[in-house]
């Protein structure tokens, strides 16, 4: 988040949002997950009992569950279990080599088409021929973040290869409008929201049915002292079924009442920072990333995103 000096928020209301002194909020980090599938290729990923692993039947078990739970971690819906109609299967083959055992591991569509490999960490041929238990779920953990970019990369290709994916089109975003802000705040806000975002590339659109994303912002505020008011902007991005995709947060400390007539040109420079954020996390849902330009200040807010499943 970023806290504006009192000095440093009455200059920019007297500034044209373009001058650059207005801290840019929303160029963050949204974490690790950000990078990642909203929603991984398969509705659910099985992994069934290995026969072609070099395990015996106890372990190669073992190691299925292990597997399904360290991919689990990962936010990927995985499954120990014999593969079902529409179910993408993780296969698991090892072949030794030296005194060394290299699991490889298949992912396999609903139609049985082979769709990526990964070759995952040495394990001692050992440990592994006797199904040592914490030498398997070590095994399953390494080979986890490997398995989930794999997953990644086999989602990208087949975004871009449908005319249809998000990946190839701009998003449509029915935006509900700001809620909260003192003075003309609310119809402020938005206006700038509804102007810089179609600048982004985003298509805004006004039924629900229509929409690829929901957007809300909501203005909240409360006193840090008599001559200090805290303001915290905070725009939530959802599915049209009402899960959070994520937010982006601003949070500004002013001199009590200097924001209960006009916003003006606070309202131009915080609206353009936030929809910066707002289509990061678009971005981030989508599965593409839009490079920060090397110019950028370093990120003083938050924006994080929604958990998928």
């Amino acid at each position: 988040m970023i806290r504006l000096t009192r000095l440093a928020f009455l200059a920019l209301a007297l500034l044209p949002a373009a001058c650059g002194d207005f801290p840019q909020p929303m160029l963050g980090n949204p974490g690790r997950m950000g990078a990642l599938l909203a929603h991984p290729p398969p509705q659910r990923i099985v992994v069934p009992t290995p026969h072609d692993a070099l395990l015996d039947d106890q372990a190669a078990k073992l190691f299925a569950t292990d597997l399904a739970n360290a991919l689990v971690n990962q936010t990927i819906p995985a499954f120990a279990a014999r593969p079902q109609r529409g179910d993408w299967v993780l296969g698991v083959h090892a072949v030794l080599q030296g005194d060394s055992v290299v699991p490889s591991y298949t992912i396999t569509d609903p139609r049985g088409h082979k769709q990526g490999n990964y070759s995952g960490p040495a394990v001692s041929s050992a440990s592994w021929a006797a199904g040592d238990s914490a030498a398997l779920t070590d095994a399953a953990n390494a080979a986890s973040p490997g398995i989930s970019d794999l997953l990644s990369n086999i989602d990208a290709v087949l975004k871009q290869n449908d005319p249809n994916s998000l990946y190839n089109r701009p998003p449509r975003v029915a935006f509900s409008g700001v809620t909260g802000a003192p003075g003309d705040g609310n119809q402020s806000l938005a206006k700038e929201i509804g102007r810089d975002l179609p600048g982004m590339g985003v298509v805004m659109v006004q039924q629900k049915d229509q929409a690829d994303y929901l957007l809300s912002g909501k203005v909240k505020n409360s006193t840090v002292n008599p001559q200090t008011q805290r303001v915290e902007l905070t725009w939530v991005v959802t599915t049209p079924d009402g899960k959070e995709t994520g937010r982006v947060s601003q949070v500004h400390d002013i001199p009590t009442g200097s924001l209960d007539s006009y916003w003006g040109d606070v309202a131009a420079a915080a609206g353009s920072q936030a929809a910066l954020g707002i289509k990061e996390v678009i971005d981030n849902a989508i599965g593409k990333r839009v490079p920060k330009s090397a110019s950028a200040p370093p990120s003083k807010a938050t924006t994080t995103s929604g958990k998928t499943s």
